[in-house]
């Protein structure tokens, strides 16, 4: 490609774009922004949006002669191709969990170990070593393979991606304050519910497989929830997806990624706690340059979610009267820390927009209608109304 002038410009030519040279990711470091903006000038780089126009300028394009880039234009191809691949992504998580377990039943069948599966109730039975093997390597792989995809695909450099050291350490406490609070206030309904919602939003569907186990190994697959699965739904979710979406927006990619996040829980008893929790998680990330925060507020969470759970189950009944006070306490602990976590300056990071050209309606019609990634929305919808349903 060469550069030439175009000697039929219009007089009133806009002024030079270069969106990567605008953009400013002035709340984490130096270093994050030299890296993410050298990946978003490569060339080579179809998953980034980085219209360069300038007066008097124009790229000549084989069969089409010489053309002025549209900002507009390559936002939208940008947030095409960037929907492709999470679409993609998406879809594997959604079939690896839905259909790896029958696969996994079956190879463990044919080297004769005892296990079947229950159709019901989603429960698999039989040798118990066999039955947790099969849980904990369906679970790393449909997070394992989603993170491949992004990494092969976008290539977002690993300091921008997965930096682990904060670049402002004094949002970690508040980010542990809020999430206290967002537990606390999201899961009050559940004391006034005649069903038992926690076992969903706990273990989910391996609930009823897991309920059936040794207590040994209930375990064993409680702190393997508890780490690995906290660990990789950040990386999946905050690690990649977070930042590529950064050059749209701060605000544009917590909320789409916080939509993403209910998506793969796919249940409409863990919508609102996904939700919040996400955009919490999402803010934490941008702001203080690093995973730590949203990675340990997640083990926080689900640690509180299985004392809850703990409480609903246990043997003995009166526990099930402190439920309240257990969430009051942990609201209380939550504004206490966020009162001795606010901490005024005027370097406090806060989030930024992006320089943009399409409008929002263009964002969510080229979302929900172009690609892959409206059909895997559709397909979640469809899988909270089974679960209502059964």
């Amino acid at each position: 490609m060469t550069k030439n002038p175009m000697k039929n410009l219009p007089a009133s030519a806009p002024d030079t774009v270069d969106v990567v040279a605008e953009s400013n990711y002035g709340t984490t470091s130096e270093a994050y922004n030299k890296a993410f903006r050298t990946w978003r000038s490569s060339e080579k780089n179809e998953y980034a949006f980085r219209c360069r126009k300038r007066t008097k300028e124009a790229v000549y394009v084989e069969g089409k002669g010489y053309h002025e880039p549209d900002p507009a234009a390559e936002e939208r191809r940008a947030i095409m191709q960037i929907n492709m691949v999470i679409g993609m992504a998406l879809f594997a998580f959604l079939l690896i969990e839905n259909l790896l377990t029958a696969l996994l039943m079956g190879a463990a069948q044919v080297i004769g170990l005892d296990v079947g599966y229950c159709y019901s109730d989603g429960t698999v039975y039989g040798n118990q070593t066999a039955v947790l093997a099969i849980l904990m390597l369906k679970t790393i792989l449909k997070y394992l393979v989603p993170i491949l995809i992004f990494r092969l695909t976008f290539r977002m450099p690993r300091r921008v991606a997965f930096h682990l050291k904060p670049d402002a350490p004094r949002e970690f406490p508040a980010t542990i304050a809020v999430t206290l609070i967002i537990f606390a206030v999201t899961n009050v309904w559940m004391l006034f519910s005649p069903i038992n919602f926690l076992s969903n939003s706990t273990l989910g569907e391996a609930y009823y497989t897991v309920s059936y186990m040794r207590p040994s190994y209930q375990m064993v697959y409680l702190v393997f929830e508890l780490l690995t699965v906290s660990i990789c739904k950040e990386l999946f979710l905050h690690g990649e997806v977070l930042h590529v979406l950064r050059q749209f927006g701060d605000w544009y990619a917590i909320i789409l990624t916080a939509i993403l996040a209910v998506c793969v829980s796919h249940s409409w008893t863990t919508i609102l706690m996904e939700l919040t929790f996400s955009i919490v998680s999402g803010i934490a990330v941008l702001r203080s340059g690093s995973l730590i925060p949203s990675i340990f507020c997640r083990m926080l969470y689900h640690v509180m979610l299985f004392g809850l759970f703990a409480m609903e189950i246990w043997p003995n009944q009166t526990l099930q009267a402190y439920r309240p006070l257990f969430l009051f306490l942990v609201l209380l602990v939550g504004i206490l820390l966020c009162l001795l976590s606010i901490r005024p300056t005027r370097k406090s990071p806060a989030l930024l927009t992006q320089k943009h050209y399409l409008s929002m309606k263009e964002r969510i019609y080229t979302t929900m209608h172009l690609g892959p990634l409206g059909v895997v929305f559709f397909l979640c919808i469809v899988l909270m109304v089974i679960e209502v349903i059964f």
